[in-house]
C-alpha cells in the first residue's frame, strides 16, 4: 500500500509552526506565530505605519487584551471585545465594505475596540466609534468610524462609577 492511500493516523506530530520574534518595549521579546499575526493595512487611525499585530492575551480569564504592533515595539492598545461590556452595541457596516475586506459571512468578523486608561480603572473608556473589524479566518482587519452612530470615543467602560454617590440619610 502506498503512502498516498494509507488513511491509518500519522503517529508523528506535526511539525511546529513557524514563528518570528520581536521586541517589544512592554513585553520584551515575543515569538508570534507567522499564521496568528493580523493585518491591518493602513494601520489604526493616527498610525498608519504600524500594519501587523499580534493580540496578545495576558490572562486567559480576562476580558483585556494587548493588541502589540509588530511594527513598532514601542506601540500596544488595550482592547476588548465591545460586546462583554455593551451588549446591545452594533456596528453598521455596509456590507460592500465588509466584502471589500473578505467578509462575507459575518460569522468570520471579529470586533475589538480601544480602551483608554486615564487615571483609575473606574474611568476606563472605549472607543465605540471607531471599531476594528477583523475577520477572523484571514486575519486582516480594519478600523472603522461609525458615522452619526451616537458612539462615543471615551465611552464609559464602567459608567455606574460616574453617578454621584448618594448622601446617607440621617
Amino acid at each position: 500500500m502506498s503512502e498516498l492511500h494509507n488513511n491509518a493516523p500519522d503517529p508523528t506530530p506535526a511539525p511546529p509552526a513557524p514563528r518570528v520574534r520581536f521586541h517589544t518595549s512592554r513585553f520584551g521579546d515575543i515569538d508570534v506565530e507567522i499564521g496568528r499575526a493580523i493585518k491591518i493595512p493602513g494601520g489604526l487611525l493616527g498610525f498608519p505605519d504600524s500594519a501587523r499585530y499580534a493580540l496578545l492575551e495576558p490572562d486567559q480569564d480576562s476580558p483585556f487584551w494587548w493588541l502589540q504592533s509588530l511594527d513598532e515595539g514601542d506601540l500596544a492598545f488595550v482592547v476588548t471585545d465591545p460586546m462583554t461590556f455593551f451588549p446591545e452595541y452594533q456596528v453598521d457596516a455596509r456590507a460592500e465594505e465588509l466584502e471589500a475586506r473578505g467578509i462575507v459571512d459575518r460569522e468570520d468578523l471579529d470586533v475589538l475596540v480601544i480602551l483608554s486608561l486615564r487615571g483609575s480603572i473606574e474611568s476606563m473608556t472605549a472607543n465605540l466609534q471607531g471599531p476594528i473589524l477583523l475577520n477572523s479566518k484571514t486575519r486582516v482587519g480594519r478600523q472603522f468610524v461609525l458615522k452619526d452612530s451616537g458612539y462615543q470615543t471615551r465611552h464609559p467602560l464602567f459608567p455606574e462609577f460616574d453617578e454621584p454617590i448618594a448622601e446617607p440619610a440621617e
